[in-house]
């Protein structure tokens, strides 16, 4: 089994993969399954499991990519991430384990990882109990959530333990809202590892050439993806990264081979950009502000809103 000293640095996204809220019939299962199989075989141990994505179909490409990788189902750490959209129940979900279980013929996934808004729809208690019985019969190593605010954080934090592995986040180099409200820094406090999605922005920022993005990268002789990942990594996040083209995965990967030093970090770690206030945050589906998951998929339009553009 995989342990948290042994994870990768970088690791396996998966949204995508198949399809995105549905499957797409269409899309090249072999090049993703060889992508996703290459990512694993470079050691990027760390890999999320989500039934919703593709209606399932994204977890298949994963399973056949670990088989075509060449490792064990215990060279990974399963982080299989539950989305309580379609379930109306925790039957619906237990389903859904049971369906990776299948998949990836194992009897445990390393984290169970719940969303901020499965607690809209079922009570924390149900939820945990639920994962309790599950951490006691070994069907999971640990538990782990996304997209919560401080207070839910605190709550599952004094509920887990440390059996709370991780909180899943939205963090970039325009989007930091995270760090902001104090969410990342209590759990960095508190030795919940960090994991990121979106880190480069689904390869977004790089198009607006920030200033200290083109400095560093000329300075380091490296892209400006390059030093964000260098940059998200040497504050101990984990970034989660996806790609179908093995040149771009060779590229997140070489993000690991160079060190910034203190000045340059502190240049990237002080940067705000400028002329932009972020929205408000509905925490709780309330039809007012933006979503925390969908903060990063707004900032284009938001940025070049409020600068007139």
């Amino acid at each position: 089994m995989i342990s948290p000293q042994q994870m990768s640095r970088i690791g396996s996204g998966t949204w995508g993969s198949g399809g995105v809220a549905g499957k797409d019939n269409s899309s090249d299962e072999g090049k993703q399954v060889d992508a996703l199989a290459y990512m694993i075989s470079k050691g990027m141990n760390f890999v999320e499991a989500n039934i919703w994505y593709s209606q399932g179909y994204s977890v298949e490409i994963l399973a056949k990519a670990l088989k075509r990788s060449g490792k064990k189902r215990e060279d990974l750490f399963i982080c299989q991430a539950i989305y309580i959209k379609d379930n109306k129940t925790l039957e619906d979900t237990n389903n859904e384990l049971n369906r990776v279980f299948e998949l990836f013929e194992t009897d445990y996934v390393d984290t169970l990882q719940f969303s901020q808004g499965s607690f809209l729809r079922i009570s924390f208690e149900d939820i945990a109990n639920w994962i309790d019985e599950r951490l006691s019969n070994q069907k999971t190593r640990y538990t782990s959530i996304t997209n919560a605010n401080l207070e839910l954080l605190q709550q599952y934090h004094s509920r887990f333990k440390d059996k709370l592995f991780s909180h899943e986040v939205v963090f970039n180099f325009e989007i930091r809202i995270n760090e902001d409200l104090g969410i990342i820094p209590y759990g960095i406090k508190n030795d919940i590892k960090t994991v990121v999605y979106q880190p480069l922005r689904r390869n977004r920022t790089a198009n607006y050439n920030w200033e200290p993005l083109v400095k560093l990268a000329s300075k380091y002789n490296k892209t400006q993806n390059q030093i964000i990942l260098n940059w998200i990594i040497s504050k101990g996040y984990l970034p989660l990264t996806k790609s179908e083209n093995t040149s771009h995965i060779d590229e997140h990967l070489a993000a690991l081979e160079f060190t910034m030093n203190d000045d340059d970090l502190d240049l990237l770690n002080n940067f705000k950009i400028p002329n932009f206030r972020q929205p408000e945050i509905d925490w709780n589906k309330s039809g007012v502000g933006v979503t925390i998951d969908q903060i990063s998929n707004i900032f284009d339009r938001e940025y070049l809103k409020q600068n007139n553009k």
